[in-house]
């Protein structure tokens, strides 16, 4: 690991973070002191874009170190790969780690080479490769319960979740299976001495397996069961198959892809009321084609996807899905963040024949009626003064002194 001693008078590294997710900026600016950071890439000599993946065992960080100026030549990608037993602390040292190391090249090159000291932390002869036997066959198990309980004068909650997991990622196979269980009970007292309960609950399990073919393609499979009041759903199942080929190599698929496929399924569904076609059960089947564009830069990034099913008993019944994402840094200081969705709505053949009452819709317990649904967002951001930020103050931080209520 390299280290740097404390100079008063050097040149430094201008570095600009560029990590939204997943980064403890404050922990890093504290550990990595012998760069200044910058508030903008356009100010920087070396551009950090971290990306941040998560997988079967946990989150897989790439770090591409992105030089400009007299830097310009010197491209360089790092990987950092937390397993999900890590701890948060334990996640950002190794995360500072492997950027003390990717920044050598650059620092080596200032004034500040003279002090970096490079120290090797292991064994000093090279023992045999081996093989190493993983006992798990790469299975990873995940299971979750939680409550969350909340109480006032008039009104109280009472909430619970559980959920176990099991996941396989190799390069050839990724598969899992899967169960979950959501209750939530709310109660209300209003003036007149009324009340009102309202509860709520949901729970599914699914498993599923695909299969890797080449560096374009993968093909799968996977059945699921649901039961959702939200939905009408006393019990709903499901198995379906689908392929995909990506435009991009999947090896890639960090910094761009490109997807497009087909899916077909057929489901058996069971209601708890029943619905506006008259019935309590049936059968259908459906398929249905996608396409996904994701682009990460260090202009910023972008991601478009475009999805259509229909039923095939009946061509009238169909869903069309657009979704949009895009952040961009215009100029210096200065980014625009846009996302839309478009959904045109045909296929809500599981709504009751009864339709909702005021209090379904106040609490949103039900699903409502709708021929399509639209969301729109837009952020415009612009910094300005000093570019450094290297300086971490954390004094009455969070303690909400200034708030009127």
């Amino acid at each position: 690991m390299a280290t740097v001693a404390q100079a008063v008078d050097h040149d430094t590294v201008r570095l600009f973070l560029d990590c939204e997710n997943g980064c403890d900026s404050t922990y890093l600016k504290r550990e990595i002191t012998y760069v200044d950071y910058v508030r903008d890439r356009n100010d920087a000599d070396v551009h950090l874009l971290i990306l941040r993946q998560s997988s079967a065992s946990g989150r897989l960080y790439q770090l591409s170190f992105l030089g400009s100026g007299r830097y310009e030549a010197m491209q360089q990608v790092f990987s950092f790969n937390s397993p999900n037993t890590d701890t948060d602390d334990e996640r950002r040292r190794g995360l500072a780690k492997t950027i003390q190391l990717g920044l050598v090249p650059y620092v080596a090159q200032t004034a500040l080479g003279e002090n970096l000291r490079i120290t090797y932390e292991g064994p000093v002869e090279k023992e045999e490769e081996t093989v190493q036997r993983d006992p798990w066959n790469h299975w990873v198990y995940s299971s979750r319960i939680g409550t969350n309980l909340s109480d006032q004068d008039r009104q109280d909650s009472t909430e619970l979740s559980g959920s176990f997991y099991a996941n396989r990622t190799t390069e050839g196979w990724r598969m899992g299976y899967g169960i979950d269980h959501n209750f939530r009970e709310r109660n209300f007292l209003f003036d007149d001495g009324s009340s009102l309960k309202d509860v709520y609950r949901s729970s599914g399990a699914s498993a599923f397996a695909i299969k890797s073919i080449g560096e374009h393609w993968g093909v799968g499979g996977g059945i699921s069961s649901r039961r959702s009041v939200f939905r009408n759903l006393e019990r709903g199942y499901r198995a379906a198959a689908a392929i995909e080929y990506n435009v991009y190599p999947y090896s890639e698929s960090a910094q761009r892809e490109l997807t497009m496929g087909y899916f077909v399924g057929r489901m058996f569904l069971n209601y708890d009321q029943e619905t506006v076609f008259g019935f309590l059960t049936e059968h259908q089947s459906n398929h249905g084609l996608f396409l996904d564009y994701d682009l990460e830069r260090p202009w910023g990034d972008i991601s478009v996807e475009l999805s259509a099913s229909q039923f095939l008993e009946d061509a009238d019944i169909f869903r069309v899905n657009l979704r949009s994402n895009l952040s961009y840094r215009i100029t210096r200081g200065f980014s625009v963040s846009l996302s839309a969705r478009a959904t045109l709505i045909r296929d809500q053949i599981y709504l009751p024949s009864g339709g909702a009452t005021d209090e379904d819709v106040l609490l949103g317990r039900r699903a409502l009626d709708t021929g399509f649904e639209t969301r729109f967002g837009v952020t415009l951001r612009y910094t300005f003064g000093s570019i450094y930020s290297s300086v971490v103050n954390s004094r009455l931080r969070g303690t909400g002194f200034t708030s009127i209520f």
